[in-house]
């Protein structure tokens, strides 16, 4: 091709090829070595376990990059309520977070399925359903609402805990205030049994439970030991009604910002933590039981349960009615399976 111009033009004309391919191989390795500060944040303590799998990733990750990508954490919190970090997610606020599953069903319906009470037995069914493939359309169907999720963490089974009395069965319940999150399913639920149920921030209940605002609350054993709430509850039904998980989600520009071999990085190292989580929540919840000496915590029959979960028929129909029937069918097939 370069065959009939003079030697001069050609030795130019591969200099200023030479010059362009180092340049576009420069841009491609500066690229590649831009330093990643991912914004991290959550509505727990930096004693909790979603904190820690946070610093347990943050290692993973700059371990592996030598340092390039790292995670900068916001607990407590700081950076707002779930719900709050759930929209700061979709606007770019906020890069990276953990939250209840419960919070969800206010952007995505289809995590209404999650917070049908009794739907699951054990956590070998959990995560049956959340690390197959009802979990993972879960988390795809979240990208319409500007959402990426990565995974599921362990938030737990979910905890019957008020400051008047014994609780054993629905009659107990009647008239209690009891503080729920900001979701219908779980408010339409407590109303079933005999509750009298209103939502208020995560970051708010300690207070609102010390003050008598709320005579009763449910939640993880291990988060209710972890906020300090034994202080101000004397009594626990354990009563499993929920399973809890907490999805991590990311902002999806960011997400796709990175290259594909960070994107791979991402993913594996979400899912090495995700392990290293839920077996810290486990032994977290057998630790708030050792320490709460000084609570009663009430271990209920299957009888007793059954009084609590024949109610629930209502809240299987509500479910349905919003988000149709084929998640909630998929997920107790697998629960049955």
């Amino acid at each position: 091709m370069f065959s009939s111009l003079p030697g001069k033009f050609v030795r130019s004309a591969a200099m200023a090829l030479g010059l362009c391919a180092f340049s576009i191989a420069a841009a491609n390795t500066a690229a590649a070595e831009e330093k990643i500060v991912i914004k991290a944040a959550h509505a727990a303590s930096t004693s909790n376990t979603g904190h820690l799998a946070f610093e347990y990733l943050g290692k993973e990750l700059a371990e592996k990059t030598n340092g390039r990508i790292t995670i900068e954490i916001f607990p407590n919190s700081q950076l707002g309520s779930e719900r709050e970090l759930v929209e700061s997610i979709q606007l770019g606020n906020v890069d990276m977070t953990f939250v209840s599953s419960a919070v969800l069903g206010n952007f995505n319906k289809q995590f209404f399925a999650l917070d049908i009470p009794f739907i699951f037995k054990d956590r070998d069914s959990v995560y049956r359903v959340l690390d197959g493939k009802i979990g993972t359309d879960l988390l795809t169907s979240l990208e319409k609402v500007g959402i990426k999720g990565l995974g599921y963490w362990e938030n737990g089974f979910r905890q019957l805990t008020n400051s008047k009395k014994v609780i054993k069965s629905p009659d107990d319940l009647a008239g209690m205030k009891m503080r729920t999150m900001e979701n219908e399913v779980h408010i339409a639920a407590w109303k079933e049994v005999g509750a009298n149920p209103a939502p208020l921030a995560f970051g708010e209940l300690f207070t609102a439970l010390q003050q008598g605002t709320f005579d009763a609350q449910e939640g993880p054993i291990n988060l209710f030991y972890d906020m300090k709430f034994n202080e101000v509850q004397k009594f626990i039904s354990m009563t499993n009604h929920v399973y809890s998980p907490w999805p991590v989600l990311i902002n999806p520009d960011v997400f796709n910002r990175m290259s594909d071999a960070d994107k791979t990085l991402l993913l594996e190292s979400v899912k090495k933590t995700t392990a290293y989580q839920r077996d810290l929540a486990q032994k977290a919840d057998a630790k708030a039981v050792a320490a709460m000496t000084d609570v009663t915590i009430t271990e209920l029959t299957p009888e007793e349960l059954e009084a609590f979960s024949s109610k629930m028929g209502p809240i299987h129909e509500l479910v349905k009615k919003k988000i149709g029937s084929e998640t909630v069918d998929s997920i107790i097939a697998e629960v049955n399976s």
